[in-house]
């Protein structure tokens, strides 16, 4: 058993059952009192809809006249809903003409919908409300759910990856439970994040899309210019994501049952030689005139070839989803009920992801005025961390077998089947013989490797996070009359995250003794939102206004206590620790408060002159009292020319719209208290030993105060076109947009005497600009085929404009790497040497401009500023992590009751450096490189390939700066959807089989010497926006192959 813990590490999850429970046993008696009630007058109205064609029409919106009480038609047109006698049904769908039929004794209504082609009436959910496209004024991207539950994946970022213009998906670890990076039209700040606002049925968080079960979403929004993102202010600079989750409507219970099941490989993996290869290609450069193997290379043959240590470190990776829902309702009553498990192993050993979810959603209408609803969504999450890197595998010599052999026993004295470390190897006397036959008996330190078994640490070094989320809200809708509506929502979202580690004796370098950790963070963000919306027509006229305020206070607590010195493995629990390391246990708190107040107006006359401005003032106890309140407005404006007489008979074009707009967003996301001066408590033991119980403790300086620290602000341009001709068989929209964050948030040095190291500062000014595409096409529609494609392609060019008075900055990796943000260039580009292939003999060195470090088969740098010397003056820009431009292309296939989609996606013109590749090539153990090294002046290679790149190749050089362009062909998804004849006899509503294919080919540039390059380093020094595009053991793309399986009944 554990050692008990101080009450509030378990506070986290004592408060997260205590609400759970609760949340549960109120919806619960609600959805009771849902079920229970029965309206005798009502009875079920059946019926199918199709168009003029006869073709089935999905997707068609049923309301029973009003009420709430509706539902959707099905992929056959298919549609149940409850009616009384005396309603009117309402048929509604996008770009056919709206029919309002009246039930009578009709038990079976089926509709024929007439095309309206100048009809754009797609809701799109916006900040604190809904709008329809026709009206929209500021650019804003849509993905429906037409198929999410078919597409199987884990993490709901993927559905955005290739399918929205601006918004960049990158995968920078192929790890198990990690999620992938989020952009929306490039980076807008230097310091402070990056990473967009997500929405949750109207609850804002900063925890991206990962804890969201992808099966749960109906619709996904992308605000990306500031007039529709200025609505949430001081988060909405980074672009916002809106999810809407499902719900349900007015029918009997809808039973629906989603699987799949595959498994994951590495696309690709280095190239690397065996021990026995390696010596074979030095004996190969001794005969033609390179040094020969040392002892220690020597003695690395004479082991032989015990592992391949990349394959030993992987394994097959395996994913698995199971997902139950049931939604239904009655009258004014609806709800939805879902849970699932998903399971994934990651294709790295002990990595693996376990996410258990459940959803409970309600809507009631209690009478003609007031309106509630309750949204609860608890999850847990299990992941399983890797102790090792994939980098700990592709560099351990392949000489060194993972447990000991007799061959190695003989040699090191350590038993047979023990762990293998490199340190038994060193110091020993090793046998071997030379080509001519010389036997030789000798003292060596195979390639002076201390390195430790990387399975051996994987094994033995336990690290475990779990996650405990609740989020939960209320509403109360009230209608005040004449057009006008109150809604107060209510809302916690708490997270407790546990991260438990144990390293048993020996899983370092150094041998050191056994660790433990337990950490624990609860944070409870608690919201207040309260809206009035009010709308109004009088003839021609068409009018909005919303008003509103909001409170959201967030808590964060945190705990960590670790152990030491356990006397045995078997009680990795801290009970067993024998020591409490006082230096390495604490505890923190902080509390951060955000209040708003927020409105917005649209006005519309005609349907053809649109209008729209947003205010939002937003207050941030991250700043002090006389910054601390931030404002941001936006405007916007449209102009549809296809309801202006001139093109409103036009037989081509169906809609042509021109919008433009202007809005200021903002960005706090930084930590709390930057305007005040922080003191970071130290403990220290003194005494007897390391740890000791003699305790002390001191003050060190944290954060120096500004309190001058102010709002990072957005100021954003776009300009955008709708355009759909042909009847609506071809829709286009392009957008042009400018963006200048003033006001950068950066943490900077301070000087010694102040006793701080660092304060947070406004320091600068940058831009970003960009073009952005979006096309659809409807090439072929059939009775029994259909054929539709999307097309998005996005530039963006970011540049610094402004910088603190000075014109540039530096900053450094972990590896020499350096990052240059200068004015009028992108604020991050690689910044050192350019070479110019290498030098083949002393005497091309001695005659030209050279450095101290060169030698003959070394990287010849340039001499840039020309004055015969390679010094730091001669360093320049070699290129930047920024894309040219990012695409993808989607192409879905209705072929009978057969459907196909596949989903390539690209970027292009992306600089990368590639540390693997550096560190392969210092070591001189990749294929590749000794195909094309110098060996002497004879044998130069190609000209370009250094003999290795250890010397001056550690400077900072353009030779690993390549080029990280790709294609992949994503996703391939093909699926049959059984008969409808065939499923009612079985009583299924339907049943569908499919399987996939995920980076079933996967494309990179001729230059690219690496096996990811979507890969980078995001730890450390590279957690800075400001220190990007390094690859530094980067995790081989996967290929997944799936089967899943949908059943509704």
């Amino acid at each position: 058993m554990r050692q008990p813990l101080p009450n509030k590490v378990w506070n986290g999850q004592v408060i997260y059952l205590r609400i759970l429970s609760l949340c549960i046993c109120l919806f619960l008696g609600n959805t009771a009192q849902v079920l229970a009630f029965q309206n005798e007058s009502a009875k079920l109205i059946t019926g199918q809809i199709i168009d003029d064609q006869g073709l089935n029409v999905p997707g068609v919106n049923i309301l029973v006249k009003g009420s709430t009480t509706a539902t959707v038609s099905d992929i056959d047109g298919k549609y149940r809903i409850s009616a009384s006698s005396s309603d009117t049904l309402v048929f509604s769908f996008i770009g056919y003409t709206t029919q309002e039929v009246a039930v009578g004794s009709q038990s079976i209504l089926d509709i024929t919908l007439s095309e309206d082609l100048k009809q754009l009436d797609e809701v799109i959910v916006v900040g604190y409300g809904t709008q329809k496209k026709s009206h929209m004024t500021g650019a804003v991207s849509k993905l429906q759910n037409e198929n999410f539950g078919d597409i199987p994946i884990l993490q709901a970022d993927q559905l955005l990856q290739g399918k929205i213009a601006g918004v960049q998906i990158q995968n920078t670890t192929s790890e198990a439970g990690v999620s992938p990076s989020i952009r929306i039209r490039g980076n807008a700040s230097i310091g402070a994040s990056n990473e967009p606002l997500v929405v949750v049925d109207g609850y804002p968080t900063s925890d991206g899309l990962s804890f969201i079960n992808p099966n749960d979403i109906e619709s996904i929004e992308v605000l990306k210019d500031a007039a529709s993102a200025a609505i949430y202010g001081s988060r909405g600079a980074n672009g916002v994501i809106i999810v809407t989750t499902k719900s349900g409507v007015v029918d009997k219970p809808a039973f629906n049952f989603q699987m799949y099941a595959g498994v994951k490989n590495p696309y690709k993996v280095h190239d690397m030689l065996t021990s026995t290869e390696y010596v074979e290609m030095l004996w190969e450069e001794e005969a033609l005139g390179a040094p020969g193997p040392t002892a220690h290379e020597q003695a690395a043959w004479s082991l032989g070839d015990n592992a391949d240590w990349q394959q030993e470190g992987l394994q097959q990776g395996m994913i698995s989803s199971y997902q139950l829902g049931v939604s239904g309702g009655k009258k004014d009553i609806t709800y939805l009920i879902s849970g699932g498990y998903n399971d994934e192993k990651g294709m790295l050993v002990n990595n693996d992801f376990q996410r258990f979810n459940l959803r409970m959603k309600m809507d009631a209408k209690l009478n003609n005025v007031v309106k509630v609803g309750v949204n609860i969504n608890p999850s847990f999450t299990k992941n399983v961390l890797p102790a090792s890197n994939f980098t700990d595998y592709f560099r351990t010599p392949s000489f060194m077998p993972v447990r000991h052999t007799e061959e190695t026993s003989a040699i090191t004295g350590i038993p047979v089947g023990d762990w293998a470390h490199g340190r038994h190897f060193n110091n020993l006397t090793y046998n071997y013989t030379l080509p001519d036959g010389t036997a030789v008996s000798e003292v060596a330190r195979p390639w002076n490797t201390s390195n430790n078994n990387p399975l051996f640490i994987s094994d033995n070094d336990e690290r475990t996070k779990k996650l405990y989320r609740l989020m939960g809200s209320t509403y109360i809708q009230i209608n005040l009359g004449k057009n006008l509506f109150f809604k107060a929502s209510q809302g916690a979202y708490i997270t407790s995250t546990t991260q438990e580690e144990y390293r048993n004796e020996g899983t370092n370098r150094a041998g050191d003794a056994n660790r433990g950790l337990y950490e624990n963070r609860l944070r409870i963000d608690l919201l207040s939102e309260n809206i009035l919306n009010y709308s109004k027509t009088l003839g021609d006229h068409q009018f909005s206004a919303l008003a509103g305020f909001t409170a959201q206070k967030v808590t964060n607590d945190y705990s960590s206590i670790v152990g030491t010195n356990f006397p045995t493995d078997y009680i990795p629990t801290l009970n067993g620790a024998t020591v409490i390391s006082l230096e390495d246990t604490y505890t923190l708190k902080d509390e951060s408060l955000l209040l708003s107040y927020l409105g917005r107006v649209t006005y519309s006359y005609k349907n053809k002159y649109l209008f729209s401005a947003s205010a939002r003032a937003d207050g941030s106890s991250v700043f002090g009292p006389e910054n601390r309140w931030g404002w941001f407005p936006s405007v916007s404006a449209g102009w549809v020319l296809t309801e202006e007489d001139f093109l409103n008979n036009s037989s081509f074009l169906d809609m042509l719209k021109l919008r433009g707009s202007y809005g200021v967003t903002g960005n706090n996301d930084i930590e709390n208290y930057a305007s005040v001066n922080r003191l970071y408590p130290n403990n220290y033991s003194f005494g007897a030993g390391t740890g000791s119980l003699t305790a002390g403790l001191a003050q060190s300086g944290a954060t120096l105060a500004n309190k001058a620290i102010t709002w990072e602000r957005t100021f954003s341009y776009n300009f955008g076109v709708d355009l759909a001709f042909l009847s609506n068989r071809f829709s286009l929209t392009a957008e042009v947009y400018k963006s200048v964050t003033d006001q950068l948030l950066l943490k900077q040095p301070t000087l010694a005497f102040t006793g701080y190291s660092e304060f947070w500062n406004n320091i600068g000014k940058i831009q970003n600009n960009g073009f952005e595409l979006e096309l659809r096409l409807n090439n072929i529609t059939q009775k029994n085929f259909t054929w539709q494609t999307s097309i998005n392609f996005a530039t963006v060019k970011n540049e610094l404009i402004q910088f603190s008075g000075e014109d540039r900055l530096l900053s450094y990796g972990e590896r020499n790497e350096v990052y240059l943000a200068q004015v009028g260039q992108p604020y991050i580009q690689f910044y050192g040497y350019k070479t110019i292939g290498v030098w083949n003999t002393q005497e091309e060195i001695d005659a030209n401009a050279s450095n101290s470090l060169d030698r003959p088969g070394g990287l010849r740098l340039m001499d840039v500023n020309e004055d015969g010397v390679i010094d730091d003056e001669d360093r320049t820009v070699l290129g930047n992590p920024f894309p040219d431009f990012t695409w993808g292309i989607t192409n879905n296939f209705n072929i009978g009751n057969f459907d196909l989609s596949f989903l390539i996606q690209g970027v292009q013109g992306v600089d990368v450096f590639n540390g693997d590749g550096h560190y392969n090539e210092s070591k001189r153990m990749n294929k590749a490189y000794v195909e094309n090294r110098w060996l002497s002046p004879e044998h130069p290679g190609d000209g370009m390939t250094p003999y290795s790149t250890n010397g001056i190749g550690w400077q900072f050089t353009d030779y690993m700066i390549e080029d990280g362009s790709y294609v992949s062909v994503r996703d391939i998804i093909l699926g049959y959807t059984l008969p409808k004849s065939l499923t009612d006899k079985i009583k299924l509503t339907s049943l569908r089989v499919y399987g996939s294919a995920q980076n079933a080919l996967y494309f990179t540039s001729k230059n690219y010497r690496g096996i990811n390059p979507e890969a980078r380093s995001t730890s450390g020094a590279y957690e800075s926006p400001l220190v990007s595009g390094y690859q530094r053991g980067a995790f081989p793309v996967p290929r997944a192959f799936v089967f899943g399986v949908n059943v509704a009944f």
